[in-house]
This record gives structure tokens, sequence and C-alpha cells, in this order.
């Protein structure tokens, strides 16, 4: 029996409690229902914005990333610039294909298939060829000498290229003088030796990024 009066004391006071909140609820929307024309009418009364005649974001202009070094082969009597944009240009030509020639050799492309990073990782190896090099270049001497240590001189000051020599075995006499000329003009440079029957081998990897970064 006390259980059906304290029931009944309480359902006057639910009642109570749900109008009230009903109430709350009609005069929240009253309130927005009055306040919505007054918005529309202050907003047509103010003039429209001007258009924009010019870009809102200038987009920046794509540049040609030059390369920060350029390889010269050199052989007996011989120095020759390799042709790195022949090779680009053959892959462009056919990007399905991973090997190809150029005029002065054949190259062979390993992209990395599994790309899970924002670096992607490749390897190019490219053979020379010793009589294509050899038809295409002069005879070495002094006069030429002189005039490439100035025009890497040039190139580093105005595009920070820096030479790379690939030197054979019977071009070592040839780069004996090119290399004093650079050492007395105090130029960055790197230089190799190159077996004949071994292609010169190219590629960037993770590691370069993630190991070795704080030796940059």
């Amino acid at each position: 029996m006390e259980t059906v009066m304290e029931t009944e004391e309480q359902t006057p006071s639910a009642f109570l409690d749900i109008a009230t909140n009903l109430l709350a609820i009609l005069l929240i929307l009253t309130l927005f229902a009055l306040a919505a024309p007054r918005q529309f009418t202050e907003g047509a009364s103010q003039l429209p914005a001007r258009p924009s005649t010019g870009l809102r974001f200038v987009a920046p202009q794509r540049e040609r990333f030059p390369p920060f070094s350029r390889f010269y082969v050199v052989l007996a009597d011989r120095v020759t610039v390799w042709d790195q944009e022949a090779v680009v240009a053959a892959l462009a030509a056919a990007p399905h294909t991973h090997s190809g020639t150029t005029r002065q050799g054949r190259f062979d492309w390993q992209p990395e298939w599994l790309v899970t990073r924002d670096i992607d990782g490749f390897q190019l190896r490219f053979w020379f060829d010793r009589d294509a090099l050899l038809s295409q270049s002069t005879p070495w001497g002094v006069e030429q000498t002189e005039r490439l240590v100035d025009e890497l001189a040039q190139d580093a000051a105005r595009n920070r290229i820096a030479p790379v020599f690939i030197v054979y075995p019977d071009g070592l006499e040839t780069f004996v003088p090119i290399y004093e000329r650079l050492q007395a003009r105090g130029q960055r440079f790197r230089w190799f030796t190159q077996r004949p029957d071994e292609p010169l081998l190219i590629g960037r990897h993770v590691a370069q990024f993630t190991h070795y970064s704080l030796y940059w």
C-alpha cells in the first residue's frame, strides 16, 4: 500500500517536469524563429563583395631541378661527358621497358616495386660502349684541361654542380693533370676507378636518408 501511495504522489511532479521542458523548448524555437527574419533582412541590405580578379593562391612555377653531379668518363687520351638525360629520355619513351640503349652504351633500370614510403629507391646500371666514347670525343690535351677546369668552376658557382670522374685503367695518365689542376683551385670533385667489364652503378636507397642522414 505504501508503494502505491508513493507512485501516486510522484506522478504530478513528473508531468510538471515534462511540461517545463517542453515550454523551454518552445521558447527557444520561438526565439530562433524571430531572429531568422532579422538576420535575413540585415544580410540582404549589405552590398555584395566585389569579385577578386586575381588569383587567391599563386601556384609556384616548377623549375627543372639540376643534378648536383655531372659524370665524366676518362679513357686513354679522352674525356667524355656521360649523357644522363639520354637515359631519362629513353625511360620516359618506354616506361614499361627497364632496359635500353643510348649513343654511349646500354642500361638496365631496376626500380623498387614495393613502395611503402615517400622515398622511392632504384638502381641503374650502365655499360659504356668504349668505341662509341672514343668516336664522340677528340684527343685530350693541356688546352682542354684548362677549359674543363674553368667550366667546372662556373658550374659550381652558378648551379652547385660537382664533377664525378669515372677513370678507366688506361685513363689514369689523362686524369692526373686534371686532378692536379682541380686540387690547386680547391675545386670539389669525386673520382673512382672503373673496370672495363663492370657497369656504372647509380642508385638511391632508403638507408641513405634514414641511417646516414646525421653525416650529411
